[in-house]
């Protein structure tokens, strides 16, 4: 005979019905640690990636510029005569000392030999009157006399000598020949100019500054300064100061400031062309010392207080956290004065949901 057994009573179905939904919870509830190596272990989470630079954040002022020699002159003879010889060609490279020019040493050669033979003929003189002079036969105001018309003479030889070499025109310096003023065969007179010369044994580049400017701007806030030439497409060439006018230009009311480069590898470059120069300033405010800014989305901060970066590594993909000493926020970025190098790589936004070894996808 079976016996019957009894439902629960309306109290204990419901307890019953309670403790069955509570360990179906406990089955379903999300265990921390498994949550944390799932998240590591998903999908690349999509970053922006800043690469840490010395030239991001600063202020760009661009110049019109035009290439100028280190210095130009007109060279002449300084004796007169007529001209014979004139080898060089425009735009042809000479140095120091090559001949430029000459002229007929005709007048010159016989001047020479004149002066010379009064020299000599001095000499004799001067030789028999001291023989006479220590015999006591002539008085010493004479000797004297003759003593100075030899030393004269002597000075003449020195000028004839000079004035035959002063017939060859050479090349104070290494440049080029710009132009070439006169004709061969022409005759010229003292300080006429025969050619034009420029010294390039650099490269310089002169722009105009506006004075408000030019008065606002110190040698501590020029990060750069570059220029880009036509005959050399996109590439930058760096600049360093050379000088500046002290006096402004009264119809533009700017000042001149030349800047130089070496010429190696600039050889293309002459006197006249133009370039378009780039010069990048320290924002107002940055301090020295604080090499690099960075993007003020970039730097977070801990609980206490000290900031640090995401750093982002390229062979895994991987971030991790980087202490930072920081500076004054400055706009959209922020000064950092240590824990960063250039060509460091950081995530620049999204930082608060970063967690050390996570990877990301960069979008740069």
């Amino acid at each position: 005979m079976l016996a019957r057994v009894k439902a629960p009573t309306g109290r204990w179905a419901g307890l019953l019905l309670a403790a069955g939904m509570l360990a179906a919870c406990q089955d379903q509830a999300a265990d921390p640690v498994a949550e944390a190596e799932a998240e590591l272990h998903a999908a690349p989470r999509p970053a922006k990636i800043f690469t840490v630079t010395d030239q991001i954040g600063l202020l760009e002022r661009r110049f019109a510029g035009r290439v100028a020699a280190v210095q130009t002159v007109d060279l002449s003879f300084q004796v007169p005569g007529k001209l014979v010889k004139l080898p060089v060609l425009e735009s042809q490279q000479v140095k120091e000392g090559d001949l430029i020019a000459s002229l007929d040493t005709t007048d010159y050669d016989r001047a020479l030999r004149e002066a010379t033979i009064n020299v000599e003929q001095s000499k004799r003189e001067l030789d028999r009157l001291e023989t006479l002079r220590d015999r006591s036969v002539i008085s010493q105001s004479a000797y004297d006399e003759q003593k100075n018309k030899y030393d004269l003479a002597q000075e003449n030889v020195k000028e004839a000598r000079q004035n035959l070499e002063y017939t060859s025109l050479k090349a104070p310096f290494d440049g080029i020949v710009s132009n070439r003023l006169i004709d061969n065969f022409t005759t010229v007179s003292v300080g006429t100019p025969v050619v034009r010369m420029h010294d390039v044994s650099e490269v310089q580049v002169d722009i105009n500054v506006a004075e408000a400017l030019f008065g606002r701007v110190t040698a501590s806030e020029v990060a750069s300064i570059e220029a880009k030439f036509p005959a050399y497409g996109e590439k930058l060439f760096p600049l360093t100061y050379r000088e500046h006018s002290s006096q402004v230009d009264e119809i533009t009311q700017t000042y001149r400031i030349t800047l130089a480069m070496p010429r190696k590898g600039a050889e293309q470059l002459f006197p006249g062309m133009t370039a378009s120069v780039i010069v990048k300033l320290l924002p107002e405010g940055l301090e020295l010392g604080e090499q690099f800014l960075v993007p003020t989305g970039a730097v977070a901060v801990d609980g206490d207080g000290k900031a640090y970066v995401w750093s982002y590594a390229e062979d895994t993909g991987a971030v991790s956290r980087k202490p930072v000493e920081i500076g004054t926020v400055m706009g959209d970025y922020i000064p950092v004065r240590a824990g960063l190098e250039a060509g460091d790589e950081i995530v620049s936004a999204g930082v608060a949901y970063l967690s050390e070894g996570q990877t990301v996808r960069p979008l740069h």
